[in-house]
């Protein structure tokens, strides 16, 4: 199975942003159900290292956590762009969440991250998308607000890889210290 650790967002924030699927010739949109902020990739594991993860996400200690996102971006360079993201703020609060997500999965057992953590919700996978349309694209949405949100728990979610794309399906919910339920 292969697994991540993220933060699901409200249903209004993925409306809004899969309003913005649009006008981009070479972009695979994310399914507004599938949007999602990820804190910590893991990748392939067997249910047994799936059940230690578990574990050690269920001992998560970290306050909810405010997020904001805002501004338009890629990954990638030249012709080899390949995902367009809105960020989010790199809060404190939001830091220091994704370093106890990172601490709970090397405890688990998982060799520990060594890119920087870029906090952002990917919109589309692209693929020879006309470099025009896309700074159109980022230009016109680059500062187009969307409304905030407290965090109050971390979501454990398997990744289906298909033919049209991954879907994801949350596996379990992780609460943070004085979130309501």
């Amino acid at each position: 199975m292969r697994l991540f650790v993220a933060l699901a967002l409200p249903s209004d924030l993925r409306a809004a942003l899969a309003g913005m699927a649009i006008g981009l010739r070479g972009a695979r949109w994310v399914a507004a159900e599938d949007l999602h902020l990820t804190l910590r990739f893991v990748g392939e594991v067997h249910p047994a290292e799936a059940e230690d993860l578990d574990a050690a996400l269920t001992a998560l200690h970290a306050p909810p956590v405010e997020v904001r996102l805002g501004g338009i971006g890629t990954f990638g360079k030249g012709r080899r762009v390949h995902a367009l993201w809105v960020g989010a703020e790199r809060a404190p609060a939001l830091a220091h969440l994704q370093e106890k997500v990172e601490s709970a999965v090397v405890r688990a057992g998982f060799t520990p991250e060594t890119r920087k953590f870029t906090p952002h919700v990917t919109l589309a996978r692209l693929r020879d998308a006309d470099r025009g349309r896309l700074e159109g694209f980022i230009g016109g949405h680059n500062d187009r607000p969307f409304p905030p949100f407290t965090a109050e728990s971390v979501t454990l979610f398997q990744s289906h890889l298909t033919r049209d794309g991954a879907h994801y399906e949350a596996l379990a919910d992780y609460a943070l210290e004085g979130a309501a339920g």
